[in-house]
């Protein structure tokens, strides 16, 4: 495995607890200072905020999300590669590769920077987020 680097962190307020190397998206909405993050909702969830750096254990406990560079994060399948475009997987922000046609409004994470071999596993990730517009 390769050694960690980031390019840029930021502390986001959970709106509930959230594991270590998930996927998180856009939180409640109306307050001004602190940005809240929470996981995904559905599968191939837009808004993609960044990954999670460390697990916190409640809603209003404040969270490190990296939102570019390289990270960790936890996958749902054995069967990603190096280089495999990753998604937001499951509501327990899991990602995985992308088998089937992208579709409008799908959330890219980044690429695998390592191979996977169970669902579980927390390999790299060179992050890429984008929402797909038709």
């Amino acid at each position: 495995m390769g050694v960690q680097g980031y390019i840029y962190d930021e502390s986001f307020t959970a709106d509930a607890a959230i594991e270590a190397y998930r996927i998180v998206v856009a939180g409640q909405a109306g307050d001004p200072v602190a940005k809240h993050v929470k996981l995904p909702a559905l599968q191939d969830a837009g808004a993609i905020v960044g990954v999670t750096q460390h697990a916190v254990t409640a809603s209003g406990d404040t969270v490190l999300v990296r939102r570019a560079g390289i990270t960790k994060v936890a996958v749902s399948s054995g069967n990603i590669t190096v280089g495999a475009p990753l998604r937001a997987f499951d509501i327990r922000g899991y990602a995985d590769r992308q088998a089937a046609a992208w579709g409008s409004g799908d959330g890219v994470l980044g690429y695998a920077e390592e191979n996977s071999s169970a669902s579980g596993d927390v390999i790299e990730c060179w992050l890429g987020i984008r929402t797909l517009l038709a």
